[in-house]
């Protein structure tokens, strides 16, 4: 990434020390009203920088900022593209398709208008999420990638599991559950026809520390993976460990489909065996027990006594 100013501001002050101002106008080679507008900048951001007369500013807690060198050392088929701010890393991507090649990740410290299932809004602290987005091609149409948004969510689960977090679990279709609350999820946007090449752009969004400001707007229980402000969690690690999931997680799902990953997903399924309800629209639900998804990656109800399996919908426990 190339930095910019307010990046290179914002990365000075990442430690949380103190700063003066005037070695921070220095450093960037601007005015000292330029710095105070970029602190500015990032406050709207919901970022809580603090600004104390003869000492300068700092920000509340540490951040834990992306490394573009590291990521290129470390996932060098990916490309890494790392942005301060985007719209939305899948955004991009989908307006540059054509000239990215097979296997690009794009992330971003912050995105401004990230996108959760059904088109709703997707808060973005910055600095306190992974944020990324990946193109995939396959070769097979559209039908070859069925079921890859819940064995994107298994990859996630699997890589945060091995770098030592506990109580993970999958919600269907595409959710990422932390402690019973939701910690992240997955949003596939296709471009392609049914029998061609078609290329995918994965994204997908990681709660790692969400400040108050963000919470506040934020309509459902979330989780986050830091518990510890004074020693921020290594993004860049996190991002790596992850990414390498899905590379391999891709190449399995790009030989074998979902099929191979189905006891797998079904393992974290956090409704299995419990009362749901299906949720079409307003006017249509089903009411069932969650019996974990099909090879396919359908989820399967059972209804009356009979296993139904179900490729859409919104599913939730029972009376929530």
């Amino acid at each position: 990434m190339q930095q910019s100013k307010p990046y290179q501001l914002i990365n000075a002050l990442s430690l949380g020390e103190f700063c003066s101002g005037e070695s921070l106008a220095k450093q960037l080679d601007v005015s000292r009203t330029t710095i105070a507008s970029y602190i500015k900048q990032y406050s709207v951001l919901g970022l809580d920088i603090y600004s104390v007369k003869g000492k300068g500013y700092r920000l509340a807690q540490p951040l834990s900022l992306l490394d573009s060198e590291v990521l290129e050392q470390a996932l060098p088929n990916n490309m890494p593209l790392v942005f301060d701010q985007v719209d939305s890393t899948n955004a991009w991507l989908m307006s540059n398709i054509d000239g990215v090649e097979h296997g690009q990740v794009v992330l971003a410290e912050y995105q401004s208008a990230g996108r959760g299932r059904r088109g709703r809004a997707w808060q973005t602290p910055y600095a306190g999420q992974l944020c990324m987005s990946l193109l995939w091609r396959l070769q097979d149409g559209i039908e070859a990638a069925m079921g890859l948004s819940l064995a994107v969510g298994l990859a996630i689960v699997e890589a945060l599991e091995k770098a030592g977090f506990k109580d993970l679990g999958l919600k269907w279709p595409n959710d990422i559950y932390h402690g019973g609350k939701k910690l992240g999820g997955v949003l596939i946007e296709l471009q392609g026809h049914a029998n061609s090449e078609v290329s995918l752009v994965v994204g997908l969004g990681v709660n790692v520390r969400v400040a108050s400001l963000q919470a506040e707007q934020i309509d459902q229980a979330f989780a986050q993976l830091e518990t510890n402000a004074k020693s921020p969690l290594n993004r860049t690690d996190l991002a790596i460990a992850i990414v390498e999931s899905l590379n391999q997680m891709f190449e399995v799902f790009r030989l074998q489909g979902f099929a191979a990953l189905q006891q797998r997903w079904n393992r974290y399924d956090i409704f299995a065996d419990q009362a749901v309800s299906l949720r079409f629209s307003e006017e249509r639900q089903l009411k069932g027990t969650a019996k974990g998804v099909d090879k396919q990656g359908q989820l399967l109800l059972e209804i009356n006594g009979q296993q139904q399996a179900f490729m859409a919908g919104e599913v939730s426990l029972r009376g929530q």
